[in-house]
């Protein structure tokens, strides 16, 4: 087969026109930015293309390509609302895709073939939350990044809790505890009456999964109303508050009524007073309901409240220390 000098040398013209002049054949995607703050108390950010040959590749933190590296995933609907199953955030028609990374709030949506909307709820963490998305055409010749943060939120305060009233892992205990450390500075033994309700511990274990920035109130701190030490009836709210505390325990101190009076005889020296009660301990679940200082969003967090109450006082006997040099005074 023969062929022309003039279509050989259209054959050999036509990859350096194509390496030369890109802008003519190709439409490149240029990204309008590549990095972004965002408020922290919600915020929306539109990046406009110079072409519709664009597409979210995907989205991620971390490094590109590092093994720390985590791809965010969602659920992918069409702007009238239909459920096109799961997607790596890859976006390259119109739609939306609402992202899984809680606590914060995230969707991309694709209103038209120009544009890209980042849509973010308020962060509700003390700490920035960052992110990267992988930009290019759709044919994935092209690749470029956008990295985005978005600033802390203003917090949350505390408006009421609510109990499960049905109560978790119910059980009696028998503690012992070290009611008391006593000095008897004569030669001869002493009898000593104590209350032995006085100052017994009614403590909690607070946790929850989200970690939400609580502000206070004023010069108070966030503080939250205790179940009722009563539980026959269910877990119901009580009267007393504690400060809260997420993933850590509190301590709430009570008298218990009425005194249990015992007579003990201590000997010459130091003695130590260990008392024995029956403590009634559950779990139950809890909900917070929160509202943002400054933009009022409502938010509900759940977590689990551990209780534990003394219900009686059994018994005391005093512990004598031979030795002193074991004794710490605080």
């Amino acid at each position: 087969m023969k062929y022309s000098c003039n279509y050989l040398f259209l054959l050999l013209l036509l990859p350096l026109l194509y390496a030369c002049n890109d802008d003519v054949f190709v439409d490149k995607v240029k990204l309008p930015l590549t990095e972004a703050t965002l408020s922290g108390d919600g915020d929306t950010l539109t990046l406009r293309f110079n072409t519709s040959e664009w597409q979210l590749q995907h989205a991620y933190q971390g490094e590109m390509s590092e093994i720390s590296t985590t791809y965010l995933t969602g659920q992918f609907y069409t702007l009238d609302g239909t459920d096109m199953g799961r997607t790596h955030c890859c976006l390259d028609i119109k739609g939306k895709i609402i992202v899984d990374c809680p606590p914060y709030e995230l969707t991309f949506i694709r209103p038209n073939d120009r544009e890209l909307q980042i849509c973010m709820g308020d962060n509700p963490t003390k700490e920035p939350f960052s992110f990267n998305l992988a930009v290019g055409d759709k044919n994935y010749f092209q690749q470029e990044e956008i990295h985005l943060t978005q600033q802390p939120g203003s917090g949350y305060v505390i408006d009421r809790i609510e109990y499960d009233p049905v109560p978790k892992n119910v059980e009696t205990k028998i503690l012992e505890d070290d009611y008391l450390l006593a000095g008897n500075w004569t030669d001869e033994p002493e009898e000593r009456t104590y209350n032995l309700n006085k100052n017994l511990k009614r403590w909690f274990s607070l946790s929850c999964s989200d970690d939400i920035h609580l502000v206070q109130t004023g010069n108070e701190p966030p503080t939250i109303v205790v179940p009722s030490a009563d539980i026959s009836q269910g877990v119901k709210p009580g009267t007393d508050h504690i400060e809260y505390f997420r993933y850590g325990s509190t301590m709430f101190f009570m008298d218990m009524e009425p005194p249990v009076m015992r007579t003990l005889t201590l000997k010459p020296g130091y003695t130590s007073i260990i008392r024995i009660a029956q403590y009634q301990s559950y779990s139950a679940h809890y909900t917070l309901h929160l509202h943002n200082v400054k933009t009022g969003k409502k938010r509900t967090v759940q977590g689990n409240i551990k209780s534990t109450t003394p219900t009686e006082t059994l018994t005391a006997y005093p512990k004598h220390h031979e030795n002193n040099d074991d004794i710490v005074i605080m």
